[in-house]
């Protein structure tokens, strides 16, 4: 890996970047000798901007959701199948999506940024240009290493602006703490010197700073990293999120073209676009009667776990189909009564798209051909109907990063392991109680209080990225990656009625071959040659 990621600092750095960002109207037409960059302004500024594809590109933001239970991908996308199928190794690892397997693009960001730290100092720039982009920095470095504790556990800090010539044949993984110190360092100082809201757009601020800050420290203190339960770490896991209460956030009130809307007043850091640097989500996901490629598609099981109005989850099972009696759940009806948020974020067999039904059953307009969903059903966040749906069309719906939302479920789940189940049961409630949800109020305690936070927070923040990691770090992994994903498949009956029989999407090894190892990805067995051995593999996935 590092052999692949040195780049020699006499060698040109800057290339077209207009294509990163919306930030920035320079349009270099060549690349640029290393020592003219830390000398114009323009030039830093680009330079800088090309880090934040560490974070993301507009070509990967989306793909994490592939590797979640409540999606399937059937075209494999990302080799999600080596995670869904439980059948990941140190020799397969690398195939996955990068916004997953971040090993090798975050090396190579991070020295990008090394040099930028070890040139900044000397550079003639204006100061107070110059200290907004050190700070910038110092949250995209946040970001990156906060990313890759996520998936590997502890890992290499490196500070050196490493050359040709650098010996890493003896990299050693610092502990998570010592990362989780490293990262809340970084972020700290750059919520000293952001704005709280930034000046250009699709730039950090002070605000994601402490956004990333309150997921940082809300991991920190989950029981996959924090087993002995330490109850500081949960309070500073509390009042990182509360530090977001009083910066002018309110929860939007229409669920649906929330995601559609760039200013909408609970975005606290998202993936922007425009015409220019534009994305092709709704393509991707779009519906198969009208050309979409549905690259993942919602699950049944997810489609089980929206409530219906009167607050109960209505199928306990996905896989058995089992009903809760305590619902109002109707199998022959079953898309009546739930959740508002169900109708927003998914298309199900019925429901209304643009002029005219969705027909998701057997023969039906969305289910003919060969992108047509294997589940029954099609994302519906995140698309813009209005613009109808094209492998052309210039798309230009944010995704968001972190959102107001995020922090009040961050907040209750961090307030729940502190003992303030009033609290906690407060934050929840404020997003099940906002205009366009009007959910009934949470009113559990105990054990049943902790998984009405861990559903709220899987309904909430649907296809948004974060079920693949809450499931690892709360340690439910060996339970929900172990029950099949399932689909529906729908008959049309004579009489215009409709038959919905559950059937399995993965293979039996979801069902029989986990093991502890996965809460963790391993590192590349490649990697561990390259460094001599010296970087230790996480544990389960030696080979010998």
């Amino acid at each position: 890996m590092m052999k692949k990621i040195i780049y020699l600092v006499s060698i040109t750095w800057i290339m077209l970047l207009s294509s990163c960002s919306d930030v920035l109207d320079i349009t270099p037409t060549d690349r640029y000798p290393d020592p003219l960059v830390w000398q114009d302004e323009n030039l830093l500024k680009m330079f800088v901007n090309e880090q934040y594809s560490g974070i993301c590109t507009k070509d990967n933001y989306y793909e994490i959701m592939f590797f979640g239970d409540d999606n399937f991908s059937k075209y494999n996308n990302g080799s999600c199948n080596l995670v869904r199928e439980n059948i990941l190794t140190a020799d397969n690892v690398g195939s996955l999506s990068n916004i997953l397997y971040v090993w090798d693009n975050s090396y190579k960001f991070i020295h990008n940024i090394n040099v930028f730290f070890k040139n900044i100092e000397e550079s003639s720039v204006n100061e107070s240009v110059k200290k907004e982009l050190i700070a910038e920095m110092k949250f995209i470095r946040a970001y990156i290493y906060a990313k890759l504790i996520w998936s590997y556990g502890g890992v290499p800090i490196i500070e050196e602006a490493y050359d040709i010539n650098s010996d890493w044949s003896q990299v050693k993984r610092s502990s998570w703490d010592e990362c989780v110190t490293y990262i809340v360092k970084n972020l700290d100082e750059a919520i000293t010197d952001l704005p709280d809201k930034p000046s250009v757009r699709n730039r950090a601020s002070g605000n994601a700073a402490r956004a990333l800050k309150s997921r940082v420290l809300l991991y920190d203190a989950s029981i996959l990293n924090n087993p002995s339960n330490d109850k500081q770490k949960w309070q500073k896991a509390a009042e990182a999120a509360a530090a977001l209460f009083d910066k002018g956030y309110t929860l939007a009130t229409d669920y649906q073209k929330m995601f559609l809307d760039v200013n909408c007043s609970e975005f606290i850091f998202t993936k922007e676009f425009n015409e220019t640097y534009y994305s092709r989500l709704t393509f991707f996901l779009g519906t198969a009667g009208d050309n979409g490629r549905a690259w993942v598609a919602p699950s049944l099981n997810i489609v089980d776990a929206y409530e219906t109005i009167d607050g109960e989850i209505p199928v306990t099972d996905s896989e058995l189909g089992t009903v809760n009696p305590k619902s109002m759940y109707d199998p022959s009806d079953p898309y009546a009564n739930r959740d508002p948020r169900f109708y927003a974020s998914i298309y199900y067999n019925g429901s209304d798209f643009v002029n005219r039904k969705i027909e998701t059953y057997i023969g039906g307009y969305d289910a003919t051909n060969q992108d047509a969903t294997m589940t029954g059903y099609y994302i519906r966040k995140f698309i813009e109907e209005d613009k109808g749906i094209s492998e052309t069309r210039h798309y230009t719906g944010p995704f968001p990063l972190f959102r107001l939302s995020e922090m009040y479920l961050n907040y209750a789940e961090a307030q729940y392991h502190l003992g303030n189940e009033d609290l906690a049961r407060k934050y929840i409630n404020k997003i099940r109680d906002r205009e366009g949800v009007k959910m009934p109020p949470v009113t559990a305690s105990g054990e049943e209080l902790l998984n009405k936070i861990y559903h709220e927070r899987m309904i909430e923040l649907a296809f948004e990225g974060h079920r693949y990691f809450d499931v690892r770090r709360w340690k439910i992994a060996e339970k929900t990656e172990t029950t099949h994903i399932m689909g529906h498949e729908i008959i049309k009956n004579n009489d215009g009625t409709f038959t919905y029989n559950r059937y399995k999407l993965t293979q039996d090894s979801r069902k029989n071959e986990w093991k502890d190892a996965f809460y963790r990805l391993p590192i590349a067995f490649s990697e561990i040659q390259k460094s001599n051995n010296s970087l230790e593999q996480n544990p389960g996935y030696e080979i010998n």
